[in-house]
């Protein structure tokens, strides 16, 4: 078969020459647009990069204690990157994220759900550092991961690429693992919940943890901070940010008792409202995961009648909500700060009204702390949650065993 062109007759094979380098055109650009594509999700370029501990990734944080009652990070997860929103958790190792099929998935997640396509087996590692149970050795690792108030993950443990950003505009995609969540339970108890999100980012220091995992390829310190500000937002960071770790006050961390459980642990601690002592040598767990501050129930008891003494007739408490409240405007001002005074370092933890009480409309204004025991959580912890977090900067180096803070503007970027 001949093509007539108004040149006269063409020959097929000039024909078919010509077709294949169109299509080899397109193709190019077509490849070119994707990764153009991938790159405005990620506002990065993509060259190779050789390990290196002195690595530090930084992410923005986004949310607040109210009305949202959480913070989050946007991770890209995937070799085609897509974004999903995650709640930072200081307070767990399992990293998940919602995904197909979805047996019970949140309508309130904001993207879309992940479709898992690598299983990791039972067998792994990572696997029984979070399942000891798993069976059989080659089969697919299952999950299910419950939290103290009663919100539930279940799935399984799948390896994928996810991409870390560094300063100058460029990533790194190491293959890491979490899970892929499809069936997540909220709780009835707890007032926010992580299934709002795409999922959870799990900074524990255990060893599926995606910090850990970063620390054990080599790529950055075993070390991470944050700054979550009372105005919303703030800035989380992975590896050693030795900028950011200047002038901290340190304690150090308790080692778990438990080899699969791990969390960030410190004391003894003594608890003072007014300079006046609530209740010594208790220990406290610094958790993002949770939106408020726990405290056992007879710290939250004793704290309590201390502030109810101090405001006398002041203000009117209300109890429209399952919070304690009291009526009136712009009323921080009769509040006393609370302190955690860390007997082994002779340092302290300052909470300042704002870092305890939240206004959720212009009328009240109520008390961000609760009692653990009602809540469905064990009657014996204590819990430093975001509310209390704020406007601090926060470091917990996993080499050292150490916490760090200081006080800080989390609203605006690190110098």
């Amino acid at each position: 078969m001949d093509l007539k062109g108004t040149s006269g007759v063409v020959p097929l094979r000039k024909v078919l020459l010509f077709v294949l380098t169109l299509c080899a055109i397109f193709s190019v650009s077509l490849s070119k647009m994707n990764n153009t594509t991938n790159d405005k999700i990620l506002n990065s370029k993509m060259p190779q990069h050789s390990k290196s501990h002195d690595y530090t990734f930084h992410f923005v944080i986004h949310g607040n204690v109210y009305p949202l009652g959480c913070y989050t990070v946007k991770v890209a997860i995937g070799n085609l990157p897509k974004l999903y929103d995650l709640d930072i958790d200081s307070g767990s190792d399992l990293t998940w994220v919602q995904s197909k099929p979805c047996e019970s998935c949140t309508p309130g997640s904001q993207y879309y759900p992940y479709n898992p396509k690598n299983n990791i087996p039972c067998n792994d590692p990572l696997c029984v550092a979070l399942n000891k149970n798993c069976h059989p050795p080659t089969g697919p690792c299952t999950y299910t991961f419950k939290y103290g108030y009663g919100e539930s993950s279940s799935g399984i443990l799948v390896r994928d690429f996810i991409s870390f950003r560094f300063d100058n505009g460029s990533i790194l995609r190491p293959s890491l693992v979490f899970g892929s969540g499809v069936d997540q339970k909220p709780s009835e108890r707890h007032h926010f919940s992580h299934v709002k999100t795409d999922g959870v980012f799990g900074l524990g220091n255990g060893k599926a943890s995606i910090l850990s995992q970063l620390s054990s390829l080599g790529y950055i310190r075993n070390f991470f901070g944050h700054c979550l500000s009372s105005k919303g937002g703030g800035r989380l960071f992975l590896g050693n940010d030795k900028t950011s770790s200047k002038s901290l006050v340190w304690t150090p961390m308790l080692k778990s008792q438990s080899s699969n459980i791990d969390h960030y642990r410190a004391g003894p601690v003594d608890l003072l409202f007014n300079r006046k002592q609530i209740v010594k040598g208790v220990e406290v767990f610094f958790d993002t995961g949770c939106t408020y501050t726990y405290l056992n129930q007879k710290a939250y008891k004793a704290l309590f009648d201390l502030i109810n003494s101090d405001l006398g007739e002041k203000l009117q408490r209300t109890n429209s909500t399952r919070l304690i409240c009291w009526k009136g405007q712009n009323i921080f001002r009769y509040f006393k700060n609370i302190v955690l005074h860390f007997r082994k370092t002779n340092s302290e933890f300052i909470l300042t009204p704002e870092s305890y009480l939240i206004v959720p409309d212009p009328y009240n204004t109520c008390l961000g702390i609760l009692d653990a025991s009602k809540e469905g959580l064990r009657r014996d912890i204590n819990i430093i949650g975001d509310i209390s977090l704020q406007d601090k900067l926060v470091v917990y180096d996993n080499e050292k065993m150490q916490i760090g803070w200081s006080p800080d503007n989390c609203a605006s970027p690190p110098s």
